[in-house]
């Protein structure tokens, strides 16, 4: 008997789970642990933030979802001792595990600027999009006291995935609050350190981007480096190197992400909390622990570069983990993990978007991207749940 711990369950937890549950030895016990019973599509926090979809639609209960052959501990994990191998939690005793798979996910990065953690508010999970939104419509709906047009200035820090996602959803979503507090239209602007946005995409699809923004009155303020986050305030030095202040009263952090806290506090290798592994995802020298998802740097062969953390390659990871732990279990070799991705899309509001699609990218934008960013959603609830969490939770209104 062995006992397999995964310690989260966002994509790659999840995945792997569903792989252990049918390929383990029927005596092994199988732990799963996240900090929360719920699992959040992540990738559509954006919406949630925007208000323009209700949290339930990208949440399922997790002890809902997993074989009843899996126990599901719902504790903070603290740190994870591989010599002893041992993980710790603040609120359980310690488990000792035989083969671990560590898919801890992601956490907000501030790269040292001041005042970010005080001043902005993040976007790493379901609670801080839900304060996003909570966050934006108090301000409108404090401008009928104040008269205070910061109330209605709205800065997203940063123009990767996240920052591009969220304002086009926020093009959406907020002329519904200026309608119904009836206030004056609000100002969204955006600050990204880079003179040009979404890197991996072509030029055409991000001059679509930019001029989606332009149509749509976000004021993208491009080679802008951000030095601190006063309270209200965006400081920054413009692309001449000019120091520049912008007053609003919402500022929303997007810049980027590390992998959690607890890889660097349980004393691995890693940078930004992503540490090397092996080509079988597993960490040097300890064959029985496996390291997938945001937590993981996946080295991709051809550029011998990681692999971007994205959910497609953390569902991919989360399988082929799993399978390499049955395979050990079964006194089989492990195999090398393989990626190829199937393509990338952004969605700029509920009807657009931008992609590059299929193993020989083919670019796409308009409603045919934004459709394909609800299949993209769909095939995520199948690899992670099930096909009736897919009825329930699924993305069908691919034509809205």
């Amino acid at each position: 008997m062995a006992t397999i711990l995964v310690l989260g369950g966002g994509y790659a937890g999840m995945r792997a789970v569903k792989f252990l549950q049918h390929d383990l030895p029927a005596e092994d016990e199988i732990i799963l642990v996240d900090q929360t019973a719920q699992h959040t599509e992540k990738t559509n926090l954006h919406e949630v933030a925007a208000g323009t979809i209700d949290p339930s639609k990208i949440t399922y209960h997790i002890p809902e979802i997993i074989h009843k052959r899996v126990t599901f501990l719902q504790a903070t994990v603290t740190g994870i001792q591989v010599a002893d191998q041992t993980a710790t939690f603040t609120n359980h005793p310690d488990i000792h595990y035989d083969y671990v798979i560590i898919a801890l996910g992601f956490q907000s990065e501030t790269f040292g600027i001041p005042g970010v953690a005080d001043n902005s508010l993040p976007l790493d999970d379901l609670d801080s999009a839900q304060a996003v939104y909570q966050h934006l419509e108090s301000q409108f709906a404090n401008y009928h006291k104040t008269k205070d047009h910061d109330d209605l200035k709205i800065a997203v820090c940063g123009a990767g995935f996240t920052g591009i996602e969220l304002l086009g959803e926020l093009t959406q979503s907020l002329p519904k609050l200026q309608a119904k507090y009836q206030t004056p239209a609000a100002k969204l602007v955006c600050f990204e350190r880079m003179p040009s946005i979404l890197p991996m995409f072509g030029q055409d699809l991000r001059d679509y981007a930019i001029n989606f923004m332009a149509k749509h009155d976000v004021d993208m303020r491009l080679g802008a480096k951000i030095t601190a986050i006063d309270p209200g305030a965006v400081l920054y030095e413009d692309a001449e190197g000019q120091p520049q202040s912008f007053s609003a009263n919402s500022i929303i952090w997007t810049v980027g992400v590390s992998g959690s806290h607890v890889i660097a506090d349980s004393q691995f290798e890693q940078r930004r909390n992503r540490v090397v592994v092996n080509d079988d995802l597993s960490l040097a020298d300890h064959p029985e622990v496996f390291i997938v998802g945001d937590v993981a740097a996946v080295m991709d062969p051809s550029s011998n570069r990681p692999y971007p953390t994205t959910a497609q390659i953390a569902l991919a990871a989360g399988e082929q983990a799993a399978k390499n732990i049955a395979h050990l279990r079964h006194q089989q070799s492990t195999t090398a993990f393989t990626y190829e991705s199937m393509g990338t899309v952004a969605s700029l509001s509920d009807r657009d978007g931008i992609g590059e699609i299929f193993h020989k990218p083919r670019q796409i934008h308009g409603y045919a991207a934004s459709a394909m960013k609800k299949i993209i959603t769909d095939r995520s609830l199948m690899e992670s749940a099930h096909l009736s969490t897919l009825f329930k939770k699924g993305r069908f209104d691919l034509y809205h």
